[in-house]
């Protein structure tokens, strides 16, 4: 008999990103999962890695793509682990060279050593991200791995990436979201998050961040003994990606500095690669030339004002109209206000998706759309805007087709 799908299994599992029922986190531990892991030895490392986890409320995704391309890039066989997906679950595995998401092959040597060593039963009680969580760390593994970057979930302390053991903590932009799950402040959500150290953490990068939470990242090291390396934060009128990829170079030249001194005992295996690393999907990622359309995974107030602030250096002299769609759990007044901001300030359209899915944020009702028209907005036209779809991730699959 044949061993369970993959895909098939894991969709029977409790996905809070589709319910959105955070609340479970109240009552949440890691302890199960790390019972089952440990057990099994799925999380063991067979030679010496270095596992990185990058955590942060806003631009983790494009650091850990832009850290895995470039140790790679360097010869070293790599491995990224990140969430949520655009358009299909297999984009959260991705291998070096290529970075295309995990095929069918890999999946299935993932079953069989999960279904051979271990029962459905067993497995049944995890979430879908402990699932894919547990996918990265075995195939990470079986294919020798040397450099393997996890995107933290939704925290740090609770998430299941936290079983990585990281070697190397990278702190990214810090800002209110999941508020109810990670606390009402940014000192609450930054705390929260840097509870994914284990005993094996040794460095922390991060953005240099305001005072109130450079003090506590400054605190929190010294008590853990943990070196602390700082980069500036996004300066006014720069590009997020264009910072994220420079404070990216930064940390691999100093990760690489150690490593040249063999306290880290990886090997580069590939062949090393000069090619500009290639920008994430999903992050103000031009879908169409005609119409311009434009995506950005934005979805808290923060990330909404640095992407409209990165679109005059990203595409100078260029007009956006904006269409967003939010989340019901996501702050979408205090965004729809930025956004409104911006199209009067360009004289331009904005649109806000109503549906069950996406909800509407309260007191613009004249900017609504039906899902049914969106391709209405988005068919060509002879204006010279372009149009930025931003919100969230759902999005990206009805508008990349």
């Amino acid at each position: 008999m044949s061993n369970p799908d993959f895909l098939e299994f894991g969709s029977k599992l409790t996905n809070l990103e589709k319910t959105r029922n955070f609340n479970v986190f109240g009552d949440y531990s890691l302890d199960p999962f790390r019972k089952l892991v440990d057990s099994y030895g799925w999380r063991t490392r067979k030679k010496e890695r270095l596992r990185i986890s990058v955590v942060g409320t806003n631009g983790k995704g494009s650091v850990s793509h832009f850290l895995a391309g470039s140790f790679s890039n360097l010869g070293y066989k790599t491995g990224l682990y990140t969430s949520p997906h655009l358009f299909d679950p297999k984009e959260r595995i991705r291998l070096s060279p290529n970075f295309d998401p995990v095929n069918e092959e890999d999946l299935k040597e993932i079953s069989n050593t999960l279904f051979t060593q271990s029962t459905a039963e067993e497995l049944s009680f995890l979430s879908w991200f402990e699932w894919f969580t547990l996918a990265s760390f075995v195939l990470f593994e079986k294919k020798d791995i040397a450099v393997q970057v996890y995107e933290a979930g939704l925290g740090g302390r609770l998430d299941a990436t936290k079983l990585a053991d990281p070697d190397i903590l990278v702190v990214c932009a810090i800002g209110e979201d999941h508020k109810a799950v990670l606390g009402n402040t940014k000192e609450a959500i930054l705390r929260e998050k840097l509870g994914i150290i284990t005993e094996r953490t040794k460095i922390v990068f991060a953005l240099e961040p305001e005072t109130s939470l450079l003090k506590i990242l400054k605190e929190f090291c010294s008590e853990k003994n943990l070196e602390l390396y700082l980069y500036p934060s996004l300066p006014e009128g720069r590009s997020y990606l264009d910072h994220n990829q420079e404070y990216v170079k930064f940390i691999v030249h100093k990760l690489e500095e150690i490593i040249s001194k063999n306290e880290v005992g990886i090997e580069k295996t590939e062949s090393i690669v000069t090619e500009p690393l290639p920008r994430p999907p999903g992050r103000l990622e031009i879908i169409s030339n005609s119409p311009m359309i434009v995506f950005d995974p934005a979805h808290n107030p923060d990330a909404i004002r640095v992407t409209i602030a990165s679109l005059s250096s990203t595409f100078p002299g260029k007009r956006f109209s904006i269409l967003a769609g939010f989340l019901p759990d996501k702050e979408g007044e205090s965004m729809a206000e930025k956004l409104l901001d911006y199209t009067k300030n360009q004289k331009s359209n904005l649109y806000f998706l109503h549906s069950n899915e996406f909800k509407l944020p309260e007191g613009y009702g004249s900017y609504s759309i039906p899902l049914e028209k969106l391709s209405e907005i988005l068919k060509p036209s002879k204006q010279e805007e372009g149009i930025l779809v931003l919100g969230s991730f759902r999005l990206y699959s009805y508008i990349k087709t």
